[in-house]
């Protein structure tokens, strides 16, 4: 497991070397903390039912637009499920991380969103690992509802999207950076009912913290151009 962390992140170090890249992404996203992260306003989680600085969480994520040197990383979805732990927010030292693909992508596609990832999540994991499964990714019409499922059953997400003083609009939350991204869009509020089972984690939430943002990350630092298609 240790030798894995090290290859990813050598082909990462490589991939960062030799090629411009960008990613504008959707996220479907739960961890166990409460309504919000308080992450974002701290230097740990808080396990909603344990108190625990932990996060266990779920991202399922489509790339709106992507690209890392020649390849194209346009419409892959990718989910990731791991731990943040305690020590992320003081240390850099994340606890573990599962990313699972779906079986169309290619190993240069893998490898060029790896690159990327390491960039967007500067922090790191004491294991990580990956994975293959189909996965589906839906939000309703109106924007209340957001669903992501794992094909091989290890993880599945609900979002619902919390009913502020107008439920009719997103209550959200905004000046506050995604990580390592260049740009991201306001926080719309969900709570979510989500798990993840594989490689010997189990964790299963109910009436969680939930959210959906779009982000963005690029080599350069600047906003992707206008000419692409954007959905936030």
């Amino acid at each position: 497991m240790k030798k894995l962390c090290i290859v990813l992140a050598f082909t990462a170090s490589l991939w960062g070397q030799d090629a411009p890249w960008q990613a504008r992404l959707r996220y479907i996203e739960a961890c166990s903390c409460n309504l919000f992260c308080p992450c974002y306003f701290n230097r740990a989680a808080s396990h909603k039912h344990t108190g625990e600085p932990k996060c266990n969480f779920n991202m399922a994520t489509r790339v709106l637009a992507g690209k890392h040197g020649t390849q194209d990383l346009t419409g892959m979805k990718f989910w990731l499920s791991g731990d943040l732990g305690a020590d992320w927010g003081t240390k850099g030292q994340a606890d573990w991380l599962v990313v699972t693909f779906e079986p169309a992508a290619t190993k240069e596609q893998k490898d060029a969103l790896v690159a990327i990832l390491t960039k967007l999540y500067p922090v790191s994991w004491k294991s990580m690992q990956t994975d293959v499964s189909e996965m589906t990714w839906t939000l309703s019409p109106d924007q209340k509802k957001a669903h992501a499922k794992l094909a091989n059953g290890k993880g599945e997400i609900s979002l619902t999207r919390f009913a502020g003083a107008d439920p009719s609009r997103a209550s959200q939350v905004g000046n506050i950076r995604y990580f390592g991204a260049s740009w991201n869009s306001p926080f719309d509020l969900y709570h979510s009912d989500h798990y993840y089972k594989g490689f010997g984690k189990s964790y299963d939430l109910k009436e969680a913290n939930g959210f959906m943002v779009t982000v963005e990350m690029t080599s350069d630092g600047k906003r992707i151009a206008t000419t692409t298609k954007k959905t936030d």
